[in-house]
């Protein structure tokens, strides 16, 4: 009983078959990308847990998936830029306890 001549022929199953394409296609769709030119740095500041716990709800309450405390904070600069320089004033005495 001589094997020596049969081969194992490969075999790729349709799975294995659809794992590679998915593969492939994905290195293509990373290569393809291009690098943003957004500069971001951080910044650190101080919240009181209640305005901290705020921003998370507000976080919920906007129901848009890719939102994060930066944006939630990001919406709100843009909101106060809207504000005459009185009403801005004004605000911002309030939250001095003025």
């Amino acid at each position: 009983m001589a094997l020596k001549g049969l081969k194992r022929e490969e075999q790729t199953s349709k799975n294995e078959k659809l794992v590679n394409d998915f593969i492939s296609g994905a290195s293509k769709n990373v290569q393809e990308l291009t690098p943003s030119n957004a500069k971001f740095q951080r910044y650190t500041f101080s919240l009181t847990e209640d305005v901290s716990e705020q921003i998370n709800d507000l976080k919920v309450k906007c129901r848009v998936a890719k939102a994060n405390r930066s944006i939630i904070l990001k919406a709100a600069v843009s909101q106060l830029n809207t504000l005459s320089d009185e009403d801005l004033h004004n605000l911002i005495k309030k939250e001095l306890g003025y």
